[in-house]
């Protein structure tokens, strides 16, 4: 009976100890992480001296999906230096999407990019294989030609 109750008891040790550290390891997301895009931050936590926007890059978690999955796109934007500065998301103008070797007009009620527009982070999900480009066009300022960067993803079934 003395040797039941000390199993069980380190057992129950054991189960708090686990339990501590699941609660202490999961939901730990850095303040600049897009929520929803584990790993990619949109934006530094500062920007350089040189903080004028002259490229961006399109970044995925991934280049290929299967069929109705999703996958988040990420937009980080560079300076002349190669820089990584802070990007303003209501200059992010349109997030957009083409797809290659298919007619476009078959499929575009399969395929979501949203939101469209105003943020760092896109959703794309495709119900076709195919392979598609998604392509993000910021706009520093009022008049200033589009900086864009695009990206090829694949889907399979």
């Amino acid at each position: 009976m003395k040797c039941y109750k000390k199993h069980i008891k380190v057992l129950i040790i054991i189960n708090i100890l686990i339990l501590f550290i699941l609660l202490f390891t999961s939901g730990c997301v850095s303040e600049y992480t897009t929520p929803g895009v584990p790993g990619i931050d949109p934006n530094p936590a500062a920007n350089p001296e040189n903080n004028k926007v002259s490229s961006v890059k399109v970044t995925p978690l991934s280049s290929s999906i299967k069929v109705n999955q999703s996958l988040q796109l990420v937009v980080r934007g560079y300076n002349s230096d190669d820089e990584w500065v802070i990007l303003d998301k209501s200059k992010v103008i349109l997030w957009k999407w083409t797809v290659m070797g298919q007619c476009y007009d078959c499929v575009k009620d399969d395929v979501k990019l949203t939101p469209k527009s105003g943020l760092l982070s896109t959703t794309f999900t495709s119900g076709v294989t195919g392979t598609f480009y998604t392509v993000v066009y910021y706009q520093e300022n009022a008049g200033d030609e589009y900086i864009t960067d695009y990206v090829q993803i694949i889907v399979t079934k």
